[in-house]
């Protein structure tokens, strides 16, 4: 989505606003964004959306996702979130790398990089795929170290998915960014990309300390989903009663993406990283 379509929700709701707001799809802005996926999945030209022939292939493709799974990025055996793995990447003057500082716990976290000056889109990402569960919770550690401006959807999670094990296939389902409301500060926002709406709330993000969030994701195909949005325990968002993925396979991005962001270069830092099966949020 461009910058009108998430500033016009922001600049509505300042500090004081309820829990979400919603508003309708800007047909100038979204149509001409979200065909290159800006909304935060990998653009067409990255060619690092996966296919089936990656690790969790099969004959069919369609290879549950195993579940519980996480990492902290301290490179234990079996974790795939590491520099050098084609699941995790950076394109457009982004950069992945593993830090000791700081961290959530242990010894490690992974900086995600930007910088929108170089490109737009900037992105530094890792992803699982598979079928995904038809209910987990989906959570990581989160770490902004300096205020900044999202001029254009700055993206920190994005769900996605195909009817076929193909990343190229794959259309977006639900994404959760950061965009500033009036008084300047970093809230999280929503995009549901099967109603094409956007969903802001009015969780404030701290900056320069670690936070949690976390995505409960009931897939449906038909009224029967729900998905919420958690932040350090506290619900942000809760959507019940809807269609939330209407495909058979799906891919879930971590990490840093902005088609315009000031400062162009902007880190994030990611720890504890999750997926846990779960009846609800």
């Amino acid at each position: 989505m461009r910058a009108a379509g998430w500033l016009a929700v922001l600049v509505a709701c300042a500090s004081g606003c309820d829990r979400l707001v919603v508003v309708g799809r800007d047909e100038a802005a979204d149509g001409a964004s979200r065909s290159d996926d800006a909304a935060g999945g990998a653009a067409p030209s990255d060619n690092f959306a996966l296919d089936g022939s990656g690790a969790d292939a099969s004959d069919s493709g369609l290879v549950p996702l195993a579940v519980p799974w996480s990492t902290s990025f301290e490179g234990q055996p079996g974790d795939s979130w590491m520099p050098g793995d084609p699941t995790c990447y950076a394109t457009g003057g982004a950069s992945f790398k593993v830090v000791t500082s700081p961290v959530h716990t242990g010894q490690h976290a992974a900086a995600f990089t930007i910088d929108t000056a170089v490109a737009s889109p900037s992105q530094t990402r890792c992803l699982k795929q598979g079928v995904l569960p038809t209910s987990a919770r989906y959570g990581a550690w989160y770490y902004v170290p300096t205020h900044a401006t999202s001029i254009n959807n700055w993206n920190l999670l994005h769900f996605q998915g195909a009817d076929v094990a193909d990343g190229t296939a794959a259309h977006g389902l639900w994404d959760v960014s950061l965009a500033n409301a009036l008084d300047g500060t970093l809230h999280t926002a929503v995009y549901d990309f099967l109603r094409m709406r956007v969903l802001q709330t009015s969780v404030s993000i701290p900056v320069g300390a670690w936070f949690h969030l976390e995505v409960f994701l009931r897939r449906a195909a038909d009224g029967t989903g729900e998905f919420t949005l958690s932040q350090d325990g506290q619900v942000a968002l809760n959507l019940t009663g809807l269609t939330t993925d209407d495909s058979r396979w799906g891919q879930w991005f971590v990490g840093n993406y902005a088609m315009a962001i000031s400062p162009a270069s902007s880190a994030v830092y990611v720890d504890d990283v999750t997926i846990d099966p779960a009846s609800g949020p």
